[in-house]
């Protein structure tokens, strides 16, 4: 028979795996996070806002040229500090085709997703977000294979849980660096707007390639960052695509990007999309930006991150209060963790970075 000593030590060693629970049963989590009394406080406290080991999940991009390089040495303290925070999902960079195996060190990529797959987090590719994939069907082939590539290359515990799709078709405007000269189509919300112009032609696009994607990657989960504004011109008839039950055909969960700085300004964005997609249960988050920059002198109007953790935390909880009386509302996402972990830190900074 196992002893209740024995018993003890392995529900301790259980909680240690668990976002959301590691720090609270003496596991040390928040040892291996290397965070503040301050820190360790604000962490318990977001996990009981954001309801971490309930119903909804909660996922956070993490970012190469910003996350990533700052523990470039510290792969584990990453992901200890993303679940002591009570992230259940983690979108982490991955590039496009041959750049998604090489963009990061295969060493730290491997690393982190063990670890935060140990700690009982998903980690999805973030990819599919080129402009290339809007001409050629061959770029989204690659960049799915390239993530397939890597999972069939690793052990079980380190391979990509899911893919994160970044499909902008909205960025595809005139002089845009993102746009493939190859692609006649244009985004222009006044000139363009209109059933079977270019503002419809790039939705329709959009959706082809999740299609694709679908196909490609057979069962990995997918998920596709929307804009907001998608579904209100769908519902006002000035596109035939774009609507959330149409993504939805292909994707497992979209992530609505309502950016603002009100807390009900944001819900309201995101609302339309939550309707649209119905009775389907738990397939849409929303996706609030804390990354810290600046525009025209100014703190960025669209990020929480200039009005520090308390109304970022304040915002979290009304947002949940209103998603959690529909049956699509699946959570909050956060853009992005640098700019988050200031706010969690008290980081004073005064240059974007």
């Amino acid at each position: 028979m196992i002893s209740i000593k024995h018993l003890q030590a392995a529900l301790l060693f259980v909680a240690a795996l668990l976002p959301g629970v590691a720090c609270e049963g003496g596991a040390g989590l928040d040892k291996t996070a290397g965070v503040t009394p301050a820190m360790l406080k604000r962490a318990t406290q977001f996990r009981t806002v954001i309801q971490s080991g309930g119903r909804f999940r909660s996922g956070v991009y993490v970012y190469e040229s910003r996350t990533v390089k700052d523990y470039a040495a510290e792969p584990e303290k990453l992901a200890a500090r993303l679940a002591l925070l009570g992230f259940t999902d983690v979108y982490l960079t991955c590039g496009s085709g041959a750049k998604s195996a090489a963009g990061l060190a295969l060493a730290w990529r491997r690393t982190f997703i063990r670890v935060a797959h140990g700690h009982g987090m998903r980690v999805h590719a973030q990819t599919l977000e080129r402009g290339r994939l809007f001409v050629d069907d061959q770029a989204v082939i690659e960049d799915c294979a390239a993530v397939l590539d890597y999972n069939k290359s690793v052990v079980p515990g380190e391979r990509f849980a899911g893919v994160s799709a970044d499909l902008e078709p909205h960025i595809m405007k005139h002089g845009a660096a993102e746009r493939p000269k190859e692609l006649a189509l244009v985004w222009d919300s006044e000139k363009n707007a209109g059933i079977g112009r270019d503002n419809d032609l790039l939705l329709k696009r959009t959706t082809e390639v999740l299609a694709l994607a679908r196909k490609t990657i057979g069962p990995l989960p997918l998920r596709q960052a929307v804009g907001f504004f998608f579904q209100n011109r769908y519902d006002a008839g000035e596109v035939a695509n774009g609507g959330a039950r149409q993504f939805l055909q292909s994707c497992d969960a979209l992530i609505v990007m309502a950016y603002n700085n009100r807390k009900e300004r944001i819900w309201s964005m995101a609302e339309p999309t939550i309707k649209a997609a119905g009775s389907r249960p738990a397939c849409v988050s929303v996706c609030i930006k804390t990354s810290h920059g600046i525009q025209n002198g100014k703190a960025d109007p669209t990020s929480l991150q200039p009005l520090g953790w308390d109304n970022m935390s304040d915002a979290v909880k009304y947002i949940i209060s209103k998603g959690e009386t529909t049956r699509a509302f699946l959570g909050v996402d956060i853009y992005e963790y640098q700019g988050f972990e200031m706010m969690w830190a008290d980081a004073v900074v005064n240059q974007p970075r």
